[in-house]
């Protein structure tokens, strides 16, 4: 599909998307209006690497929201675990205003559902978890993102245009997955894919959550788990460290806090959340002290609210505390854009 339009057209923000007869349609015009309006330096266009953070996702909205703020529109998307969750919200096109309202009313301690003996408490879930791998049932999770991006017209990665990377872990070959690229190897149509079914794999906290299973083309099972596990800040997705950026690519993270040290010795569910942490915030810092100017153009946002740190997986966070991690994610967003300068970053990191 061919889009001319003059620049009065462009300027006055008339986009012909009743000329769209398809997705692809419509996401042909959109990003030719981005790109006409870089021209006239009236939306910045960027693309954005979500590091994992479980309960913490959040933040990541109020970021994105001071972004929205001051013009930006992001292109392409990466993730991982919780960056995962946000960055198919945002490649489906939901604004933060909107997903911070769905996120304010949604009851998360609902996707701690143990599938199978649910009705037995903590011994139902240790069950679940010997028999499936798993404390928990991810379906409930699947089934509530699955409708949010079905309200914007997104049900596979075809119909967000190739704009959306996602991580997963296969420790059955004990390798990384991108999404949905490599779904290939299991002979699955990576563009026919589910976006919600991708985010689920990438969220699977391992234990926590039961594994996904991919069967490949010979007929072997194969457990996906978070991607977090071997890549947590995957913005090597989007960029290589090597090569001169079009547009800034910026890394959304959080802010890493010595845990609570503790005398006595831990419960089995509390020894799993330690080992989970561990697992997934030990990664991707070698990233940052390798490529010259990836600490320059990234977000952190602090974990801390009231005092106290928030965990991966605190599901069980109660509303004031969902507003003051948003609104660690505000602030992050506010004092990185008071002096954010991309030609400066490119030229001192890249020429």
């Amino acid at each position: 599909m061919r889009i001319e339009l003059t620049h009065p057209a462009w300027k006055a923000g008339v986009l012909p998307l009743n000329y769209a007869r398809t997705r692809t349609d419509y996401i042909t015009i959109v990003l030719t209006w981005q790109a006409e309006m870089i021209k006239y330096d009236m939306v910045k266009i960027c693309d954005a690497v979500f590091e994992g953070g479980g309960m913490r996702g959040i933040g990541f909205v109020g970021a994105v929201r001071k972004f929205e703020e001051a013009g930006y529109r992001f292109r392409n998307v990466a993730g991982s675990s919780a960056g995962a969750i946000v960055a198919s919200l945002i490649a489906a096109g939901y604004t933060a205003e909107e997903m911070h309202r769905e996120m304010a009313s949604v009851q998360f301690d609902k996707f701690k559902h143990s599938a199978y003996w649910g009705g037995l408490g903590p011994f139902g879930a240790a069950l679940g978890a010997a028999k499936n791998f798993g404390l928990y049932s991810a379906k409930l999770f699947e089934s509530w993102l699955g409708d949010l991006l079905a309200r914007k017209g997104v049900y596979t990665f075809n119909d967000v245009g190739g704009r959306l990377k996602l991580t997963a872990s296969d420790i059955t070959d004990q390798k990384g997955l991108l999404l949905p690229n490599d779904l290939k190897k299991f002979g699955i149509d990576p563009g026919g894919f589910s976006v919600a079914t991708a985010v689920r794999m990438s969220m699977g906290i391992p234990v926590f959550y039961e594994p996904y299973e991919l069967v490949d083309t010979e007929g072997a099972v194969h457990y996906i788990v978070d991607g977090g596990m071997l890549s947590n800040y995957p913005i090597w997705i989007l960029d290589d460290g090597t090569k001169w950026l079009d547009v800034p690519v910026f890394g959304f993270r959080f802010t890493r806090h010595p845990g609570h040290r503790r005398t006595k010795k831990p419960s089995l569910i509390t020894y799993v959340k330690q080992i989970v942490t561990t697992i997934v915030e030990a990664h991707d810092d070698e990233f940052q002290a390798v490529v010259r100017g990836d600490l320059q153009r990234t977000i952190y946002i602090d974990t801390l609210v009231d005092g106290a740190k928030i965990g991966i997986t605190d599901f069980n966070m109660k509303p004031e505390t969902i507003q003051g991690m948003y609104e660690n994610g505000v602030r992050a967003g506010t004092e990185f854009l008071k002096t954010w300068d991309f030609k400066k970053w490119n030229k001192d990191y890249r020429y």
